[in-house]
């Protein structure tokens, strides 16, 4: 292989690894949680390695979890006892950030491996699910 070659191989590498989030092979999605709402920078991933890094700009403690279901995000069975969503019921968790991990003004971060399909993002102390705290991602 020619030096040049070579190096237009590595620049197209570099080129994609910027894209998918700074690492290689690896989607990185910001994600933003306040009082009573979650905020992404990308509503859509490539299937695969996605790194969530979540910042907690409210007052209040938070969490971050990420469900793997065919339901809508604001379709999760809902346990009123509980004041939360039925996690269990709706889908499976692949990977959550604890509020212990995630108080006011802190930032934490999970890499999962996501394949194709649909997942919702919430957090599901009580009542926050119920006033808002979820939304849908899509990995393709």
């Amino acid at each position: 292989m020619t030096r040049r070659a070579l190096l237009s191989s590595a620049l197209v590498m570099s080129l994609a690894a910027c894209r998918r989030g700074g690492q290689a092979g690896v989607t990185t999605v910001t994600v933003e949680l306040g009082e009573y709402y979650i905020k992404v920078d990308k509503a859509e991933v490539p299937a695969g390695k996605v790194r969530f890094v979540a910042k907690n700009v409210g007052q209040m403690e938070h969490e971050l979890i990420v469900l793997r279901t065919d339901l809508p995000a604001d379709r999760l069975p809902y346990n009123e006892a509980e004041q939360k969503a039925e996690e269990e019921q709706a889908g499976e968790v692949l990977g959550e950030i604890e509020p212990e991990d995630l108080p006011p003004g802190k930032t934490a971060e999970m890499t999962l491996d996501l394949t194709a399909g649909h997942y919702v993002l919430l957090c599901n102390i009580p009542t926050h699910y119920k006033q808002g705290m979820h939304l849908d991602l899509r990995a393709r």
